[in-house]
């Protein structure tokens, strides 16, 4: 019975898997415009997202900008061939947020994106980079990148959030935190991901250990039975 309940607990190994949802845009390669575009609140430049400033009055820019506009200077992006700088010129408050994204109210999901930031050629450090996220208009939480360079590039950490669906869509929104821990400089922000995520669904390399599993619970019956007999 023993090797039967560890087949039955490799069962459930698969579950949490997390499958995509159809998050538009979420890497910012779209319109895919070459350059450095300094946005301001309201602009629908980038496909699926419209930028805005929680924080009116100050500086207000996004700007979407190409691996080829800064990075002599060190900053790429961490996938693909664009990234969003939250700080625009300069400033903290501002982000974009997505346009609704279907999902299944009461279903859980998770949002992972990755926050850049920025060791400058010829500046130096911008300092630590804090991106909030709101789910539908909600703070959910703040995500802190600790610049770990002490040389020109870009510092990318994954953050990921899980959530449970209030209704047929979401929206997403990313700010630079209004925090002065976190830098007015240069928060980045790409490859967002919104993925479905399925309990109870194992994935091939589980199913194998199951088998496996099953095939060592037969061979102790069949052993229990020669020799009762």
């Amino acid at each position: 019975m023993r090797l039967v309940s560890i087949a039955l607990a490799v069962a459930t190994l698969g579950a949490g898997q997390a499958l995509a949802a159809p998050l538009v845009n979420g890497g910012f390669e779209q319109p895919g415009v070459a350059g450095a575009h300094f946005l301001a609140p309201g602009s629908t430049f980038i496909t699926g997202w419209t930028t805005v400033d929680a924080t009116p009055g100050g500086d207000a820019d996004v700007t979407i900008q190409d691996n080829a506009s800064y990075g002599a200077y060190g900053v790429h992006p961490s996938q693909g061939n664009f990234l969003l700088d939250l700080t625009g010129d300069a400033g903290r408050g501002k982000g974009v947020v997505s346009d609704p994204t279907a999902v299944t109210a009461g279903g859980k999901y998770r949002v992972g994106f990755d926050v850049g930031a920025f060791y400058i050629a010829g500046y130096g450090s911008f300092g630590d980079a804090t991106v909030d996220l709101l789910i539908d208009d909600v703070l959910v939480g703040s995500f802190t990148n600790v610049l770990g360079l002490s040389a020109p590039g870009t510092d990318w950490e994954r953050f990921t959030y899980d959530f449970i669906a209030g209704g047929p869509s979401v929206k997403l929104t990313f700010l630079s935190s209004t925090s002065l821990a976190s830098s007015y400089l240069g928060v980045g922000l790409d490859n967002v991901t919104l993925d479905a995520v399925q309990a109870g669904v194992p994935e091939p390399a589980t199913w194998a250990l199951m088998i496996g599993g099953f095939g060592l619970a037969g061979a102790a019956l069949r052993r229990r039975r020669l020799a009762a007999a």
